[in-house]
């Protein structure tokens, strides 16, 4: 299930916590599971700052921060007061952390490109308004504080729109930046907390039904002196059943345990899911830090009693709970003590504290905060534009008038429902995923530095057009890919061809190369097309491990072999380039041949397993055998020296989770023309492609690239157009994988997705491979002065269908 578009809110949800305690993370969850109600088939991914922050960040900030607050607390308390007494000092330190922040985010927020981004965590808000302010953020950003009580840290001028719990911390968090947009939304607790039967959960848990349970929970680390506390609730009344909640606290849970306290009395717990249960089950919640324990028990409209609470954020929640009238506050064993035998004596307190609560959780919905922060643009604009990344600003450089860097795909659509449609049908599907696709919103400025623009929107009427195929659809396409994209800056465009006399109906999409590789094009034609109800959409979740961040010492060891690699790698392209390999001479125009070809994937996979080969290995294969009979047969090479192919490789398990940027690297195998079976070309062409991997040959072309794009913008162009051409590579080929189920687009079915991948100066040829939905569409581009040399599209697309053909028969044989 997609995020509708037609509802008009974000597709792409990015969410900023932090693994520090446990609050920040509930909040998180409370928020994706809003959005997924709000918006569903919202993609959500989440980010823990402090790793975005770098290797190693997050152990140290964990451990400052546990050690600050249990031994040294003093000092704890004198960074808080000094946040809210000297306006420099707060200034200054979220200047250093949002700077900090703000650059590590870049990246990450290119890689997912989010239409909306939601921020729990301090660090994480303070990174987003410096990126507001300094790198033309223009994305709405909201930052929801999960205490409430806000400090200086917490609230952030620069963003769109800064959330509190409660009408009574307004003046608070206004008091932090008078420029900020402050606004009182839901309590951000997952739905589970709710007010519900005491008895009832008391059931499920085995708690006692006439007892007067005391819920004691201190944050993630369990703060404080949590054996003091049960003592004073267990000796105030044997009528007091006490459960404490320790997190990750290991010891204090042993030295509870080691109480000896039985079952009826003491029930002691760890890390735990069932914590709605648990507060619903209660009859006071007792805390002394008001985070998000503190919340969760006003959501669920229990009592809430802070004792003793830590220094600093814990002391500012309690008598802001206080003020408000959600909390009673007990600052020693005596007054706790009283507290609770005076409610073993009579409910009437206990009842009139949660009733508060349960008023205070039913006024405002946790959509309605969403909504709002969908729509929240930061005050003030910077006047700054978001900048094009290095690798993406490699393939500007490599423009030149005759060899435009834009990649597409060739969709064929199911004719008898394809026949219908119009171009008004196209532009009313893919309009209003424009809105919720900021890829399609992205203006490029050209400059010294080229940047983004994403305050305005495409002409529809410009960019989606449509043609009748007079002269047959593959001329159509060849028509489209010979003209260039519309000059306004936005870099994409869509084309119907209908072919009444084929009986065919193609959708033709392209992008500059600038938006995109290869992967992330695929990922975007999946979100313009629609997916049969109830596919999981499995292939658009980052692969197992692939967000998983290495800290520590394997972090350490994890960047020595990385950089292992990209030494090898650098070592092996810079080797490679002093090769012989077959040039293919042409003369050069703008005009584009398209030529297109689709195989049964199965085909492609028994040939494989046959074979104990890859499936990228087999295809790439076949464009090698194809390639190698068509250019031969043409007189083009004589077959004595190879080709030299630049093949995209993806640095990570290659999925539909992204949408935009440059991300592949690329490894060069040299591709036999010599007369040959498929079998030896296959071994030869998988061999190669294997050793590059282990050469580094990914990881070296990827930095090249990148430190290429950061070259001054005199020497930039120079470089790309003297290195992305026939001097490095004779041809390029691509192999991707798409969505692995049925795909439709306004009502018809798309049959397959052929790639068009861009010649480059002197490289009159390139071919691309993606796999959609069991079947394998070939794209295979050549410049149209080829054809003087007798090149015929109906040649080259049958010869990638022998080249399978020959496979199998080698194989069965």
């Amino acid at each position: 299930m997609t995020a509708d578009p037609s509802a008009g809110g974000p597709q792409r949800l990015l969410v900023l916590s932090a693994d520090m305690g446990g609050g920040h993370e509930a909040t998180a969850t409370a928020l994706e599971q809003a959005a997924a109600g709000v918006w569903p088939g919202v993609e959500i991914q989440r980010l823990d700052t402090l790793d975005v922050m770098g290797p190693g960040v997050g152990r140290l900030f964990r451990r400052i921060y546990v050690d600050n607050v249990e031994h040294t607390p003093w000092l704890y308390e004198f960074f808080y007061a000094q946040l809210w007494r000297r306006a420099w000092f707060a200034d200054a330190s979220k200047r250093f952390t949002g700077s900090w922040t703000g650059r590590r985010l870049v990246d990450r927020i290119d890689r997912f490109d989010p239409d909306l981004i939601v921020s729990t965590y301090p660090l994480g808000s303070a990174g987003l308004a410096w990126l507001h302010r300094h790198r033309g953020l223009q994305r709405p950003t909201a930052a929801y504080v999960s205490d409430i009580a806000p400090h200086p840290f917490w609230i952030h001028g620069g963003l769109g729109v800064n959330f509190v719990v409660h009408d009574a911390a307004l003046a608070l968090a206004r008091a932090c930046d008078p420029a900020a947009v402050v606004e009182v939304c839901a309590l951000p607790v997952q739905a589970a907390f709710h007010p519900g039967s005491r008895s009832d959960a008391r059931h499920r848990l085995g708690l006692e039904a006439d007892a007067l349970v005391a819920l004691v929970s201190c944050g993630a680390y369990a703060f404080g002196d949590v054996m003091q506390t049960v003592r004073t609730l267990l000796e105030a009344s044997d009528r007091v059943q006490v459960v404490a909640a320790c997190g990750r606290n290991t010891d204090t849970r042993a030295r509870l345990e080691g109480m000896g306290v039985p079952a009826h009395r003491l029930r002691v717990l760890g890390w735990t899911d069932q914590m709605p249960t648990l507060v619903r089950a209660a009859d006071i919640v007792v805390s002394n830090a008001g985070g998000a324990i503190a919340l969760e028990a006003i959501a669920s409209g229990r009592p809430l009693v802070m004792f003793r609470p830590i220094a600093a954020h814990g002391e500012a929640n309690a008598d802001l709970l206080v003020v408000a009238g959600l909390a009673e506050l007990c600052t020693d064993e005596e007054q706790l003590g009283a507290y609770v035998q005076a409610a073993v004596r009579g409910r009437g307190a206990l009842r009139e504290l949660g009733q508060r609560a349960g008023e205070l959780a039913g006024q405002r919905s946790r959509g309605d905060s969403l909504r709002r922060a969908a729509s929240a643009r930061p005050p003030h604009r910077s006047g700054r534009r978001w900048r094009v990344r290095s690798s993406d600003a490699f393939f500007l450089h490599a423009d030149t008038p005759l060899r435009v860097q834009e990649v597409g795909g060739v969709l064929e659509l199911d004719h008898a429902v394809g026949r219908g449609l119009t171009v008004e049908d196209v532009r009313a599907t893919i309009g209003p995923r424009v809105a919720g696709l900021p890829i399609l919103r992205r203006r490029l400025v050209r400059s010294r530095r080229p940047g983004w623009d994403m305050t305005g929107a495409a002409d529809l009427a410009t960019h989606i057009t449509a043609v009748e195929a007079t002269d047959g659809a593959d001329a159509a396409c060849d028509d489209y890919w010979s003209e260039t994209l519309p000059p306004d800056g936005y870099p994409w465009g869509v084309r119907l061809v209908q072919s009444p006399q084929e009986g065919r109906t193609l959708l033709l999409v392209k992008t500059h190369h600038v938006l995109g590789d290869g992967i992330s094009l695929i990922g975007l034609l999946d979100r313009l097309l629609d997916a049969a109800p109830g596919d999981p959409l499995d292939e658009r979740r980052p692969a197992p491990g692939a967000a998983e961040h290495r800290s520590g010492l394997g972090g350490i060891r994890h960047g020595l072999r990385q950089g292992r690699l990209v030494a090898q790698g650098l070592g092996s392209l810079a080797a490679r380039t002093f090769g012989r390999w077959a040039v293919i001479e042409s003369p050069q125009s703008a005009r584009r041949l398209v030529a297109t070809a689709t195989v049964e994937q199965a085909r492609v996979r028994a040939v494989a397993s046959a074979c104990d080969r890859r499936t990228h290995e087999v295809v790439i294969a076949v464009v090698a055998h194809a390639l190698a009979a068509t250019l031969t047969q043409a007189g083009l090479v004589d077959g004595t020296l190879p080709l030299r192919a630049m093949i995209p490789v993806a640095r990570r398990a290659p999925r539909l989770d992204r949408v935009f940027g440059n991300w592949t690297a690329a490894v060069t195998v040299d591709l036999s023309l010599a007369p040959m079976g498929f079998r030896e070309r296959l071994d030869e062409v998988a061999g190669q492609l294997r050793a590059r991997a282990r050469h580094g040959e990914p990881q070296g072309a990827y930095v090249a690239m990148s430190v290429l794009g950061h070259l001054p913008a005199r020497v930039a162009p120079l470089a790309a157009r003297t290195i992305y051409t026939g001097s490095f590579f004779s041809t390029i080929v691509s192999y991707m994988p798409a969505a692995r189920g049925d795909r439709w687009f306004a009502g018809a079915r798309v049959g397959s997705i052929c790639p068009v991948v861009p010649l480059a100066d002197r490289v009159p040829v390139t071919a691309g491979a993606v796999v959609q939905d069991g079947v394998v569409g070939f794209g295979i581009v050549l410049d149209d002065a080829l054809r003087a040399r007798g090149i015929d599209r109906a040649a080259v697309s049958r010869a990638v269908t022998d080249a399978v053909r020959e496979a199998e028969l080698e194989v069965r044989q």
